[in-house]
């Protein structure tokens, strides 16, 4: 590889390492750094502490990092271009070849088109049915993410090499729950202690949960809280009560009830194929977040790493109630266990019938090292199943984190990586059939805990049994018994629940009218799957999901670059790529005429 280019990150012009070999950018915050013992750094100076670490210790810097964060490294000495990622790859990086040398964007739209990369049908099919592409591959043929927890090294004339520095191994201790809440509070409150900085204004998004109410029981320095939601709800009022408790300033973000059409209007273009356009929660509320506030404060990931989140349950069907999680890990003892666990079938829009685990199966292999996957590496069948939805984070369907990245600066303390140490070293009973959040919430700040959850109606200090019996029951009379909402698109939690939304809003089939073209140009598309999907939704309010997906991808400004190269044009597509006049006649019982106005 002769020549690297990259695009903008952060840190521009870079910073350089004290005697000017070398040159660094940096996207992203460095927290501290592991040396002979562990040393806090101020976020503010994240690309100088790197710089500074890579004069020590050359490209093993990385390896001692506690950060979110991109780092790339032009030495001047040697000539070599190196690429550094954090250990769960949260600020993604994709590579495509060009000519003698290879591109880098954080943006893979604007890579794709640049490259004219072609699409893999077998991937997209897997982004459209699960909100993602696993592992490190994307949609697009030659254009790969760097994987995370890694340090690859570009040298002119010879091919890249990569080193894993990290990976999640799961190291179960034997110890009584009480030991881990003790270690968890410890770490926690070290964490936040660490981070604070007084001369900054913090915002918290604060929900109703315990997960964000832990973040305002030992609040960073001038903290103020932000609550979303499209109703006082039972989730807005817990909320309001909890940041009165705890003394913090309340800030109600209340959606209007065109924010979800706003944000298919804004998101899709800051998209890299992973995740919902309704995800990036805080796009409609950034103007008054970025005026009022310095760093946001969330509490994502505490379900993932302490609450079982990623772990597979097994579940029960009740019919028309749906699926019920059991607080019991699924038995999975060879690879197809794991294929059958997460094997879905394709949705009915794409031209292709086929189910999710025809395509993982074929780029799942065992090694010594573990179970290598599209360019990581589980160490084991435990580390695949309980870690595959966060490593790499791309890997997770959800933009929420990846939409406050790209709104303002932010933190998220679970994502320190001495609490994801710690939680890899839970035994997996622990995270299913405890709540180390509550327990150390109950510890930290009583008055807190004595609020009761929003979802559960109780007390978060209440034990578990009572928290997932009070859940389940809550959820059950709330689907059975007339609700409280004022609108039936408005729901209990801090979500607008997309299903009544589509069916009472047109934003939906609008969406499908004003891009018709591009759906008959797009090969992996069917036509009558697309009418099929949404005339089965407006029945029965199930298919939110797919349709979630669809409209976000159709949205993206890549995907008319796609339409207009695959029906061999380069202006034939209108802007707005109506394609009214080629709807099928049967298209008139759910066009925008009978979407009620509720």
């Amino acid at each position: 590889m002769a020549t690297t280019t990259h695009r903008r990150t952060e840190t521009d012009p870079p910073v350089t390492t004290a005697d000017d070999t070398a040159s660094l950018w940096l996207w992203g915050t460095v927290r501290g750094y592991e040396a002979e013992r562990y040393v806090a750094t101020d976020p503010s100076r994240s690309a100088e502490v790197c710089a500074d670490l890579y004069g020590k210790y050359g490209t093993e810097f990385a390896d001692r990092l506690n950060g979110r964060f991109l780092v790339l490294v032009y030495d001047h000495l040697d000539g070599d271009f190196h690429v550094a990622t954090d250990t769960l790859g949260s600020h993604p990086l994709y590579t495509a070849s060009s000519g003698d040398g290879v591109v880098f964007s954080t943006d893979l739209q604007h890579l794709a088109r640049t490259a004219d990369a072609p699409v893999d049908g077998r991937l997209m099919a897997e982004y459209l049915t699960t909100g993602r592409v696993s592992g490190c591959l994307t949609p697009f043929t030659g254009i790969e993410e760097v994987p995370p927890g890694t340090v690859e090294t570009y040298v002119s004339g010879e091919q890249p090499t990569r080193r894993r520095y990290w990976k999640p191994r799961y190291r179960p201790l034997d110890k009584p729950f009480s030991w881990f809440v003790d270690r968890f509070v410890e770490r926690f409150q070290t964490v936040m202690d660490d981070y604070d900085r007084p001369d900054k204004r913090h915002g918290v998004l604060l929900s109703g949960g315990s997960d964000s109410r832990l973040l305002v029981a030992s609040p960073p320095s001038s903290a103020t809280a932000y609550h979303m939601s499209d109703w006082e709800s039972p989730e807005t009022r817990v909320a309001k009560q909890s940041a009165e408790v705890a003394g913090v300033p309340y800030v109600w973000l209340r959606r209007e009830r065109d924010h979800h059409r706003r944000a298919l209007d804004v998101n899709p273009a800051m998209m890299n194929f992973y995740g919902r356009f309704d995800q990036a929660h805080t796009t409609g509320f950034h103007t008054k977040l970025r005026e009022e506030c310095d760093v946001l404060v969330s509490g994502l990931y505490a379900d993932t790493f302490f609450k079982g989140g990623a772990i597979p349950k097994q579940s029960v069907q009740l019919g028309p109630l749906g699926d019920l999680d059991l607080p019991v890990a699924t038995s999975i003892e060879s690879i197809e266990d794991f294929l059958d666990v997460v094997d879905q079938p394709f949705p009915e829009y794409l031209s292709e019938s086929g189910s999710l685990a025809d395509v993982i199966r074929p780029d799942l292999r065992r090694t010594s090292e573990g179970i290598e996957y599209r360019g990581v590496c589980y160490p084991s069948l435990s580390e695949l199943a309980a870690c595959w939805e966060f490593y790499p984070m791309s890997n997770d369907p959800d933009l929420f984190y990846y939409g406050l990245t790209k709104t303002m600066p932010h933190w998220t303390p679970f994502l320190d990586n001495r609490l994801i140490e710690l939680s890899l070293a839970m035994p997996w009973r622990y995270q299913l059939r405890r709540n180390i959040i509550n327990a150390a919430l109950s510890r930290i700040a009583p008055d807190l805990a004595s609020i009761p959850n929003a979802r559960t109606g109780i007390a978060v200090s209440w034990p578990f049994p009572l928290q997932y019996a009070a859940a389940r029951a809550t959820s059950l009379r709330r689907q059975l018994l007339p609700g409280e909402p004022p609108k039936q698109y408005f729901g209990y939690g801090p979500w607008t629940p997309h299903a009544k939304l589509l069916q009472t809003e047109s934003f939906g089939i609008e969406t499908l009218v004003q891009n018709w073209a591009v759906i008959e140009s797009l090969p992996y598309l069917s036509r009558e799957g697309v009418l099929e999907c949404y005339r089965d939704h407006m029945v029965n309010g199930n298919r939110q999901f797919e349709l979630y997906i669809l409209l976000g991808m159709l949205r993206m400004p890549l995907t008319t670059h796609l339409a207009r190269r695959y029906a061999g044009q380069t202006s034939a597509l209108d802007d707005n790529h109506d394609g009214r006049e080629r709807l099928p006649e049967n298209f008139s019982n759910i066009s925008l005429d009978n979407v009620e106005d509720q």
